[in-house]
């Protein structure tokens, strides 16, 4: 039977983002500093837009916030509608609401415990912690294998596999002994440890200091053009890993939601007040009318015109997704607002989907990088999300609350005699918290604790 190759029509339906939706879906992701960049620079490249001056005196108005209508929940539920907050008071709040964004960034080497004791099994811990315990503020192991090996009683394999797993920590090229090797881990972490740039930095390191680049590309039988375009992508690798973790930085988180609290209700505030307000240019808009205007001028105009509309109808979408988003989560965790961690319940992006009526994926994106400020200070919303442990009844209880029961049990207990697993699982029963010792035990590790044998005084 001969084979023939003929055309042939079908119909198929594929769903396909315009460019709109595209640029709508990542608004909706951006936390509110990466959005102001974004609007800033489309200001300049659009001439229908422009920013609108609030040339506001700070005793007048505190934050600019538009109300949005709450649509969770009923009067009872704790929640109040976001509206205009304003205050007459001096810049005293407003001092205090600067205040209370900057936060210290986590050292390195808390960063590195922390992945530490999520991927490296019990017996390798100990050695991983000597291991994390040299490394300098630059993300370099100052200390050799023999002297970790001694110290914590180790071979000398068992130290190079447990360097190895650090070494595949975030940041990538942290744990390297010099600068070739951490380039090397960055390279390979990018799957191109055989390209140009990889053998460079495994072979000619020392030569490319010196600007040697003829001798490298004899030797690697490659054009000298092809060596310095290999060199532009060293160059983006970072030779110093861990400053980015410098003790002595401080970051400034922005919130794109406030929580205030009155009585015991709480009101959801967009926090528009960090966020350009947008409006159309009306000279441009104008030119569209005048019939002196050429009409490949008026074309273009139309055009922007057309894209200055969308972004800021874009945005507003985006305000209003977040404040949905945001009044569910209140609405699901006013009991832990209220009365702290031990209060946290079980939550997922199903759970506020449903009640927002919008897909996981769109939750997902909104949570994502967007920071909550409450009366009790500032908070991820996705710090909200949290797995729930199945009880007796059938109802869920919160793992993290579980966790931070688990905290201030070991916090209050006798140090002479410290409390086992199981009688942690004892005194949690005894709140209707049915928890398996096992539970216990993973829960104790990701908090860092001890077992009750080393924590006895």
């Amino acid at each position: 039977m001969q084979l023939e190759i003929k055309p042939a029509n079908k119909l198929t339906y594929k769903l396909r983002l315009t460019p709109q939706m595209r640029l709508a879906i990542s608004l909706l992701q951006m936390p509110i500093v990466k959005l102001k960049e974004y609007v800033k620079q489309q200001v300049e490249e659009n001439p229908l837009l422009e920013i609108e001056n609030k040339e506001v005196h700070p005793k007048e108005v505190e934050f600019d916030l538009n109300p949005v209508r709450n649509t969770i929940g009923d009067k009872n539920s704790g929640i109040s509608n976001g509206v205009n907050y304003s205050s007459n008071e001096d810049g005293e709040e407003k001092q205090n609401y600067r205040e209370s964004l900057i936060t210290k960034t986590a050292l390195l080497s808390e960063h590195l415990l922390r992945q530490l004791h999520l991927f490296v099994a019990d017996d390798e811990r100990k050695i991983g912690e000597v291991i994390i315990a040299n490394i300098d503020d630059n993300g370099y192991l100052k200390s050799s294998i023999e002297e970790i090996a001694k110290s914590t009683q180790a071979t000398r394999p068992g130290v190079e596999k447990v360097l190895s797993l650090v070494q595949t920590f975030e940041p990538i090229g942290v744990g390297a002994r010099d600068l070739r090797e951490c380039l090397l881990l960055q390279i390979k972490a990018k799957g191109e440890e055989n390209s140009l740039a990889g053998q460079i930095i495994n072979r000619y390191l020392p030569y490319l200091e010196k600007k040697r680049f003829e001798f490298i590309g004899k030797k690697l039988k490659v054009s000298v053009e092809r060596i310095k375009e290999a060199i532009k992508e060293i160059a983006n690798l970072e030779p110093k890993p861990g400053r980015s973790f410098n003790t002595e930085r401080a970051i400034r988180l922005i919130p794109d939601v406030i929580l205030k609290r009155s009585n015991d209700e709480y009101e959801v505030m967009l926090n528009d007040w960090e966020l350009p307000s947008l409006n159309l240019n009306p000279k441009y808009k104008k030119m569209l009318k005048q019939k002196n205007v050429a009409e490949d001028t008026k074309e273009y105009l139309k055009e922007r015109l057309k894209a200055a509309k969308f972004l800021i109808n874009a945005i507003n979408k985006r305000k209003e997704t977040i404040h949905k988003v945001t009044e569910a989560i209140v609405y699901i965790q006013k009991d832990f607002l209220d009365n702290g961690m031990q209060n946290l319940k079980p939550m997922t992006l199903s759970q506020i989907a449903n009640l927002v009526d919008k897909h996981k994926s769109t939750v997902s994106r909104t949570v994502s990088n967007k920071y909550l400020q409450t009366p009790d200070g500032i908070f991820e919303l996705r710090h909200f999300l949290n797995s729930g442990v199945k009880q007796g009844n059938g109802e869920l209880f919160s793992s993290k609350a579980i966790r931070s029961k688990i905290k201030d049990l070991i916090e209050n207990e006798r140090k002479e005699n410290p409390l086992t697993d199981q009688e942690i699982v004892n005194l949690l029963k005894k709140d209707r918290i049915s928890v398996s010792r096992r539970a216990i035990v993973k829960y104790r590790h990701q908090l860092k604790i001890l077992p009750s044998q080393s924590r006895r005084r």
